[in-house]
């Protein structure tokens, strides 16, 4: 087996080649573009039909799809060292938001926190096929959206990985759905034989984030080499980084609608910084007056009560903050008030976003174990067994505000002060409104834990037809995926509801309950417990046992696939042999599980989960050939046509068929041009088909009530039956140079594009407001419920196939490795270049992505395709054996918030109604995003042939991240970057020993 060629530090990547992918050997490691050949390292000729990732065909003269193929192997993997291998493979240019614990911390309601999940060109999660050792893995959520039916990479025994194989282009027709961005594909080193191990510890320079990794394999050969046993483990314990102390934090830095944008000259929107909350603060902020106003129901004429702002004359405790112990003191707004968001005045005292967790806590577990055996010299048998398990923990830094945004603190209740009740007696105020983060109860927590339980069984092997090989495999695989999620201190909005009616009855005692029809007195309820929600500190671990319970889901996901393949090359013609492959799948996805009965009623502030219960069943069956068309000609040293096709039955969304067609065309030596053409889907997932009402709490503008205001209201996704899958049409061109003129180089360039018809869409709850009460559309305003207060309780989405997409780029990846004194010296360039990223919304509008750094891409339509211009990552390897030393540079462009914005001087802003017909929607005081650029450095020693030592610091420098003003309203708590794009955590160490023997 030819052994990989260490390179890069952190961010290699290989593209295979003919030479690379055709080494003698049953698992064979590829090695860089810049490696010799088999001859170079004394491996022998005789070479074994091995099949790459990208295609089916096996064969032993190198072949190699015309699909782009990326590796990344094991000692690239050992040289980052990196707390999991998913942070490995998303430095890879191609890849661009993919969650992971350290990204991702602010999404309790869809049971995804801590889950690392791969994302190619940023076309969605969902949309990356995930295999380990060319198989399908059970999904690891239910959610809809990009996340639907996506694999939990944590899951992957990552010490037993030997390479991973990325398949940067469409691949439907060759491994079915969900490959219509790629594949990522986990190769294990099944035929390991010996011991090794792998201890690891990190922490930031801040002194935090600490984190350690175990791992020990073990394999070996029993019955005269027929049986293999095989078993790998591994532990590891992300501390994470609850809370955001970091320097370039210290001020709040924020998107809002300007509210002097009426005047002339003024942009509609601005960023700011010491921006704070304007309508509540964790002890609660006074807000306005209300009275006790008599009125006539307009529909039934029934006369009664209703609370009605006091206008007229100034609210005389508007401002008045409850602190520590009750005790009122003023509040400063700021000198701009619009909506939730002020800038200066006491910003400080509303801020939540110091509270951002960096990087979820995460425990992590797999086990591995196999046993092979050659039942003859053409047949082996096997078994996998597998085993995970994570654990993460999500503080959630939501502020706990009651819907509507204000809770109503009447004349009559407990805990007013004798001076605020008798200045309330004074002004004739029968109640004053609050806005409060419930900053008694804390923050909601979130604990994820999942569960994996998966087992192959199979039968592998070659015969002899007419004196031709042909190779075989059959399988059965069947996974489970049991995720559960609890939400330990969720409030129960209908007790917190009572709990703050509260008032002394004729004995003094401190009652509770619901408000009387007249509104003038309250209505006792057995059992409730008064909660007060002027002050910190103030409340008893009674009141918030009652107002809180601990919610929580438990999903059970089950995959089950058999499947068979054969390939071989039944003939030859006049340029060669020529190849095919085919086969045929049966899988069957399911889920069922169980909520809360607190959940199922949507009785809670957040997450609200909803059991998804479902199945569905798949039939395919797939052909794949290569017909060589020349060979050795004037102007062709080789030229080969590949093609697949795949039929696909779905139980639920029906009929579609996959296929590809591409050309290898070597005219020389030197250089290797390709070409690929193909139709590719997604299929819904369960999540999407069968969801049942997920829940979300989000902060809206509520564009149906007098004043517009903004406040904290319930959402909810539930699936759709209706739905197709989606559908890609996916071209590739590029070129692989190789010139003996300069040993030791090689460039690959790639142009891709994907034009997506179809794509499954959720409108967020900003879209379906403006869509029923800006543009008048019946359907989105029926997705509105309203309670009897007249403020929003539940906005319903569901997913549609009704937008389409584009992305399209250039890949470059450069490698030139030569001698240098004593040892060898490597550069590397790699870059992702982004020609366009685009967006027609339903009702046709074309939103440009491209360059946009924000976390709130779609600001005015929804989430939409976004990213950076270009990624690189750069790299300088000296190997002067036993040590080498590596230093890498990555880096993303900068970009805008939004490319409908136009930026522009304050005073000298033009109206937003002179931007029609223009591309713009809006006028911004600044929409400039900076780029980044991190430095990597990695020190490796090796001890002899069994023991090597290292240490790596992530961002050298130091660097911060870019300030990112957080979205209009609800960017409070999300911290102050784009947390897929910058890196939050500063300079990050990591050492560790590895031994084999």
């Amino acid at each position: 087996m030819l052994a990989l060629t260490s390179f890069v530090a952190f961010n290699a990547m290989a593209q295979e080649t003919a030479e690379q992918v055709a080494q003698a050997g049953p698992s064979p490691a590829p090695q860089s573009a810049t490696g010799g050949s088999a001859t170079d390292t004394g491996v022998s000729d005789t070479l074994e039909a091995i099949t790459v990732t990208g295609s089916r065909i096996a064969r032993a003269d190198g072949y190699e799809a015309p699909t782009p193929v990326s590796v990344l192997g094991a000692e690239e993997l050992n040289k980052m060292a990196t707390t999991t291998i998913a942070d490995s493979v998303n430095r890879l240019p191609a890849f661009a938001g993919s969650q992971t614990p350290r990204n991702r911390s602010s999404n309790i309601s869809s049971g995804t926190a801590g889950t690392n999940i791969l994302n190619l060109r940023g076309l969605g999660a969902n949309r990356t096929l995930v295999l380990q050792d060319g198989k399908r893995m059970v999904g690891s959520t239910v959610a809809t959206g990009t996340l639907s039916g996506a694999v939990d990479v944590n899951m992957i025994p990552s010490g037993l990985v030997q390479r991973v194989d990325v398949v940067t282009g469409g691949a439907s027709a060759v491994y079915g759905s969900d490959a219509l961005a790629g594949v990522v594909n986990f190769i294990l080193d099944k035929e390991f034989t010996g011991v090794k191990g792998n201890v690891d510890y990190g922490m930031t320079s801040a002194g935090d984030g600490e984190n350690y990794k175990l791992s020990l394999t073990a394999g070996t050969k029993l019955a005269d080499d027929r049986l293999h046993l095989l078993i790998s483990g591994e532990y590891a314990d992300d501390k994470g980084i609850i809370g955001n102390d970091r320097s370039w934090a210290d001020d709040s830095f924020q998107m809002m609608n300007n509210p002097l944008a009426s005047q002339a000259g003024q942009p509609s929107l601005l960023t700011v910084h010491n921006a704070g909350v304007a309508n509540g603060t964790y002890g609660g902020l006074a807000l306005s007056c209300q009275r006790i106003t008599p009125y006539v129901d307009t529909v039934t004429g029934v006369p009664g009560n209703r609370l009605q702002p006091i206008t007229g004359t100034p609210c005389a405790l508007r401002g008045t903050q409850f602190v520590t112990g009750g005790d009122a003191i003023p509040f400063q707004f700021g000198d701009l008030v619009n909506g939730p968001t002020m800038r200066g005045g006491d910003w400080e005292a509303s801020r939540v976003d110091r509270a951002t967790t960096i990087a979820l806590p995460l425990q992590r577990k797999t086990l591995f174990g196999r046993a092979a055996y050659d039942v003859s010299d053409n047949i082996t048998a096997f078994v996998d067994l597998q085993y995970g398990q994570t654990w993460s923990h999500n503080t959630q830094v939501v502020p706990i505000l009651n819907n509507g945004g204000s809770v109503y603190v009447y004349r009559d209740n407990a805990f007013l002060s004798p001076q605020l009740r008798q200045t309330m007696i004074n002004n004739n105020v029968d109640a004053i409104e609050i806005g409060t983060f419930n900053g008694d109860m804390h923050y909601l927590q979130g604990i994820n834990e999942r569960e994996l339980k998966r087992g192959v069984v199979g039968l592998e092997g070659n015969f002899d037809l007419g004196g031709k090989e042909w190779n075989w495999d059959a399988s059965y695989v069947h996974g489970e995926q049991n995720i559960t999620s609890k939400t330990p201190t969720n409030r129960v909005n209908a007790r917190y509801g009572m709990a703050i009616n509260s008032t002394l009855d004729a004995n003094g005692n401190i009652v509770c309950g619901t408000r009387s029809a007249d509104l003038l007195s309250v209505v006792p309820v057995a059992g409730c417990r008064a909660y007060n929600p002027m002050g910190l500190g103030v409340n008893s671990p009674q009141a918030l046992d009652y107002v809180t319970e601990m919610g929580w889901s438990d999903i059970t996901l089950t995959q089950t696939v058999l499947a068979a393949s054969m390939s071989g090359e039944p003939f030859e013609n006049w340029a060669g042999p020529v190849s095919i492959a085919f086969g045929a799948e049966h899988r069957t996805e399911e889920s069922e599980g169980e909520v809360s009965a607190l959940d199922q009623t949507s009785a809670f502030f957040a997450g609200n989960y909803k059991a998804t219960i479902g199945k569905f069943d798949v039939n395919e069956a797939f052909l794949e050939t290569v017909v060589p068309l020349l060979n050795g000609v004037p102007g062709a040293e080789t030229l080969d046509f590949n093609g697949a096709v795949r039929y696909t039955d779905y139980s639920v969304t029906g009929e579609v068929t996959t296929w590809k067609a591409g050309l290898i065309w070597s005219p020389l030596e030197d250089a290797r041009f390709r070409f690929t053409k193909s139709r590719d889907i997604r299929a819904p997932g369960l999540g999407e088909l069968f969801n049942q009402g997920s829940g979300g709490t989000g902060n809206n503008t509520d564009l149906g009530l007098p004043g517009n205001p903004t406040y904290f209201m319930q959402s909810q996704t539930i699936g759709n039956l209706n739905l197709k899958p989606e559908e890609a049409d996916t071209t590739g061109i590029g070129v692989v140079l190789t010139p003996r003129f300069l040993p030791g180089f090689t460039m690959s360039i790639d142009y891709y594009k994907i034009e997506v018809d179809g794509t499954l869409y959720v409108r967020n709850t900003r879209e379906i407001i403006e869509g029923c009460y800006l543009r008048s559309d019946a359907q989105m305003c029926s997705q509105i419920a309203r309670g009897s207060n007249g403020f929003i309780t539940v906005v319903t989405a569901f997913p549609e196939n009704i937008v389409g997409e584009v992305a399209s780029g250039i890949d470059v990846d450069a490698t030139y490795r030569f001698p240098v004194g004593p040892g060898d010296l490597t550069l590397r360039a790699m870059g992702t270049f982004v020609d366009k990223l685009e967006t027609t919304s339903a009702n046709g509008t074309k939103i440009d992505g491209r360059g946009v750094n924000s976390d709130d891409a779609g600001i005015n339509l929804g989430a939409n395709l976004s990213g950076p211009k270009y990624r690189y990552l750069l790299s300088a390897g000296y190997d002067w054996d036993p040590v080498s030393i590596t230093l890498s540079m990555r880096g993303i462009s900068a970009g805008k918030y939004n490319n409908a914005f136009l930026e522009c001087e304050v005073g000298s802003c033009p109206t937003v109604a002179s931007l029609a017909g223009t591309g713009y929607t809006n006028t911004i005081n600044d929409n400039d995003i900076a780029g980044a650029e991190y430095f990597d450095l990695a020190l490796n020693y090796k001890v002899g042939d069994t023991g090597e030592a290292y240490f790596v610091i992530e961002n050298l420098l130091n660097e911060d991240p870019a300030k990112v003003a957080g979205g209009r309203g609800a960017g409070f708590y999300q911290g102050q970057s784009n947390v897929t794009l910058y890196d939050r955590f500063g300079t990050m160490f990591h050492g560790g020993v590895r031994f084999k023997f």
